[in-house]
Order: structure tokens, then sequence, then C-alpha cells
């Protein structure tokens, strides 16, 4: 079976535990993290002035080679509305509904939302966020992690947790994803 690969994208004031989590994670489960900078700089600064060296910057990755991409919110999730190419790509690589994954945590999903791409799914967003992500036509529950189709949207950094190992789920198997849960003391 061909290792699973994912990108995560950090814009300028990401939420920590939004993105380290997921990567934490995931890594422990085998799947190739892959960090990208959506900007041409791979230092990205986080929401709390964390800086983290990005493994590649937007233009040098090839949305093919992932299996599914990551957007974590925090307060730099607008800067996401900053590169269009990403936007783009986002698009497309949604419309893949049997190869390709989506998955959004806190603001991120009004991202996919302004999009289309929630349009008729069930879908969370960080409480605040609630009114934006209601601006496309997406179905609002109020779970702490939604799977509908080949998107995944969760609440905050309080559900990170959650909104790791239900990727780990998704891309591999839910027998990995308790393993995980256990291994780390969470379930």
């Amino acid at each position: 079976m061909k290792t699973k690969k994912v990108a995560v994208f950090l814009a300028n004031g990401f939420e920590e535990i939004e993105a380290i989590t997921p990567i934490d994670l995931l890594q422990r489960a085998g799947i190739t993290v892959d960090t990208v900078s959506i900007t041409e700089n791979n230092l990205v600064e986080s929401a709390r002035k964390v800086r983290v060296l990005a493994d590649k910057v937007i233009k040098e990755i090839n949305f093919s080679e992932y299996d599914m991409l990551i957007l974590p919110g925090g307060p730099g999730f607008k800067n996401y509305f900053d590169s269009q190419s990403l936007l783009d790509k986002i698009v497309e690589f949604s419309k893949d509904v049997e190869n390709k994954k989506v998955a959004a945590i806190c603001a991120a999903p009004t991202v996919l939302s302004s999009l289309g791409i929630l349009d008729g799914k069930k879908a969370i967003c960080f409480p605040a966020c609630e009114e934006d992500l209601l601006k496309g036509n997406p179905i609002l529950t109020r779970e702490r992690v939604v799977k509908d189709g080949n998107i995944i949207t969760s609440r905050s950094a309080g559900t990170a947790l959650d909104f790791a190992l239900e990727i780990i789920g998704e891309l591999l198997n839910k027998e990995t994803a308790e393993k995980i849960s256990e291994e780390i003391v969470y379930k």
C-alpha cells in the first residue's frame, strides 16, 4: 500500500495547536506530512509569534502528489485568501471526491465555504465564524468534527486531537486512529 501524503498549509498567524497536533499524530501513524508556506518564504510566524520553518513553499509543490490538504485556522486564516493559486488548487483538488480529501479547522472552513466546496455538505467551524461559514451553503452541525464526503471540518484548537484522529481514520483506518489515541493516552 502506498504511503499516504498530506500537505499542511501554513499562513502567517496560524493557530499552533491546529497545525502541530495533526502534524504530530499523522506522522505517528506513518503518514508523510509536508508543511507548506503559502508565501515565498519558508519561515512562517504563528498567532503567538512561534516561528516555524515550513518544509516547502507553495510554488514548489505538486498538488497531485498529495492525498489530503489540511488548512489550520487561527487569526491568520484570512491570509489564505491572498493566495489565489492555493484557492484554485483547493477547488480543483476537492472535486476528485474518490481520491483526494480536504480538511479544515477553526476559521479555515469558512475558506472552503467561500469557494463553494461546502455547498450542501455538513460542516462546522469556530463558533464566532459561523456567520461567515453560512455565507456559503453548508449544513451547520454542532459536532466536534464533521466528515461529509471527502471533506473534514472541525471547531477549534480544543478539537485538534479529534480532528487529527478523524483524518488518520479517513486516510488509513479506524484501528490505526484508535491505536494512536491509546498511545497518547487520549481515550
